[in-house]
């Protein structure tokens, strides 16, 4: 009865998992958090006095001219980035898993998928400061209490982060993997 329990192929080594495994882990979870920033993108960001705006009229609005600052139009860089983010991430799947690539390539591509993932951060943040300063505008008679930050926003900044860490995850796993075979061979 035992026997039917045995380990049956190839045993995998520490090396192998963290030679693949890390990668193509850390893209999945960047593969994630990219599809988050996008859904993130599409729902509400900010409301006042009853109207909600996502992240997508606040492009189009101010593309427009309807929004009076630039700020909408530096915002269009979150869904271009994360769709960058996205195609790497997916990119990486297979130059984890064939051994053919390089590993500097094999590392530069996590790398960009954090560098994205953190400029992707900075309309958002922006927005954010922007939003904040018209709240505690003295200017506004009152009224800036009134806007409010929404969940597609939260939802867009969780996805970024997300993507961030999925790359630190595969470039950390990328450089482990660099070491450990360093310290294996004879020289």
């Amino acid at each position: 009865m035992s026997e039917d329990f045995q380990p049956q192929g190839k045993l995998l080594n520490v090396k192998d998992i963290v030679g693949k495994g890390g990668p193509v882990a850390g893209s999945a979870i960047s593969i994630v958090g990219a599809v988050l920033a996008l859904v993130g993108f599409v729902l509400p960001w900010a409301s006042c006095g009853g109207y909600r705006l996502s992240g997508l009229d606040i492009v189009t609005q101010s593309a427009s001219g309807d929004i009076g600052n630039a700020n909408g139009t530096f915002l269009c860089l979150v869904p271009l980035l994360a769709v960058g983010v996205l195609g790497v991430a997916i990119l990486v799947v297979p130059a984890a898993l064939w051994k053919k690539i390089p590993r500097l390539i094999r590392l530069i591509g996590p790398a960009l998928v954090s560098l994205l993932a953190a400029i992707a951060c900075c309309p958002s943040c922006l927005f954010f400061t922007n939003l904040q300063s018209a709240r505690n505008d003295p200017n506004a008679l009152g009224m800036g209490g009134l806007i409010q930050i929404e969940y597609g926003f939260w939802v867009t900044v969780a996805g970024t982060a997300i993507s961030f860490l999925g790359g630190l995850l595969g470039v950390g796993t990328s450089l482990a993997e660099t070491a450990m075979s360093k310290k294996s061979s004879p020289g």
